[in-house]
């Protein structure tokens, strides 16, 4: 084989490998692009059509939008200045006194509460959420992207953000490891479930013996207008109203289920692909698209996307196109057209490709920056043969 060929075919090689790493740094990033959006959206849509809801009777959520309590707002030198709401942190603790007494307790509570600041009812919040050795609690990070742990740090904890650093006000991507090592709540939870331990490798996590991306669009399962319907069976009872109940009929609105308690209706409320939706649903549908293997992926993935960046290689590195040539052929009176027909025969055909892998795997790429780049470059080896 030539020289010339050798280093043809090399350089075609180490670019698709490079597409391939780019590709998974574009999906770790928290936001996407406008064009992106509309594709996603669309496949989501479709694919959510023909969804299988959870069954309600396996679940029991707890909204506390409603049930506040105020306490002293601090300054940095530590003097009140104020007010502000917080959960109301006793009636929280006597509800989970009672659920802990129950002979049949829940399957996993996840209280999606940040315990941060100190009130008067602590102590007896504190043995009740002890009781539990399936429950977990929320945690953040703060500006300066540094863990703000809850007052029960004998208590399991999560770290309840979404796409961690998003300078954006959307939930669009969802991390299951921060860092190396902070596990997200939802990942949490499924260890607890299964049994499976899970691990980061790059931009991989390893639960058991899948894989799946650390970074991923969520399959959503439950929308807010899902447990704002009456007859979906999803409907978040108020922490208030529950008190007005008899301990045994709370006990058996728990029995056996996975509990999730939060604000489902108020201040956590996040924009998503679908529509406005709260916090503690976020958190359930990403622990769903876990346990469902949405995500997994295996060898065939690498294999379809390598061959495809191959191809799309070989039109950087070889003139000539032929889609390029059709789109320039149809449309090349708009002077327009012949510029925009490289760049668009990259993106139809990354299209595909982001449409059969999601299909497939459940997974979605960043179709338009890798476009961008493969056309950049493109540009850049016919800039080099004319030289």
């Amino acid at each position: 084989m030539p020289k010339k060929r050798i280093l043809l075919w090399t350089g075609i090689v180490l670019n698709a490998i490079a597409m391939i790493i780019l590709t998974f740094y574009f999906m770790s990033l928290p936001w996407l692009a406008g064009d992106e959006k509309l594709l996603i959206w669309g496949t989501s849509a479709l694919k959510f059509s023909n969804r299988e809801m959870p069954a309600s009777e396996d679940f029991a959520l707890i909204n506390t939008s409603y049930d506040l309590q105020l306490i002293d707002r601090l300054d940095d030198f530590g003097f009140p200045v104020g007010q502000r709401a917080i959960t109301d942190r006793q009636k929280l603790g006597t509800i989970l006194n009672i659920i802990s007494q129950s002979e049949r307790p829940p399957k996993y509570i996840i209280c999606d509460i940040h315990f941060l600041d100190s009130t008067a009812f602590d102590f007896e919040l504190g043995v009740a959420l002890s009781q539990f050795d399936n429950l977990i609690i929320s945690y953040h990070l703060n500006a300066s992207d540094e863990a703000e742990n809850p007052i029960f740090n004998h208590i399991n904890k999560g770290l309840s953000d979404y796409v961690v650093g998003s300078v954006f006000d959307g939930v669009y991507k969802y991390q299951l490891i921060y860092n190396d090592s902070l596990k997200l709540t939802p990942l949490i939870i499924h260890d607890d479930l299964s049994g499976k331990l899970s691990n980061t490798y790059g931009p991989f996590v390893k639960i058991g013996d899948y894989w799946t991306p650390n970074n991923f669009i969520m399959n959503y399962r439950l929308l807010q207008k899902d447990i704002e319907n009456m007859e979906a069976g999803f409907n978040p009872v108020n922490l208030g109203e529950l008190m007005y109940l008899e301990e045994a009929d709370i006990q058996e609105f728990v029995a056996g289920k996975i509990v999730v308690i939060g604000d489902f209706f108020e201040a956590d409320m996040h924009e998503t692909l679908f529509e406005i939706t709260s916090g503690p649903l976020i958190l359930l549908n990403a622990y769903l698209t876990i346990q469902a293997g949405d995500t997994y992926v295996n060898l065939w993935f690498f294999i379809l996307v390598f061959a495809t960046y191959l191809y799309l290689s070989y039109m950087v590195f070889v003139d000539g196109d032929y889609m390029e040539n059709q789109l320039t052929k149809h449309f090349g009176a708009v002077r327009i057209a012949n510029y925009l027909a490289g760049f668009m025969s990259y993106l139809i055909l990354l299209t595909l490709l982001s449409l059969l892998i999601f299909f497939i795997f459940g997974i979605h790429l960043n179709v338009f920056f890798l476009a961008l780049i493969f056309y950049a470059l493109d540009k850049i080896m016919a800039l080099i043969y004319r030289i």
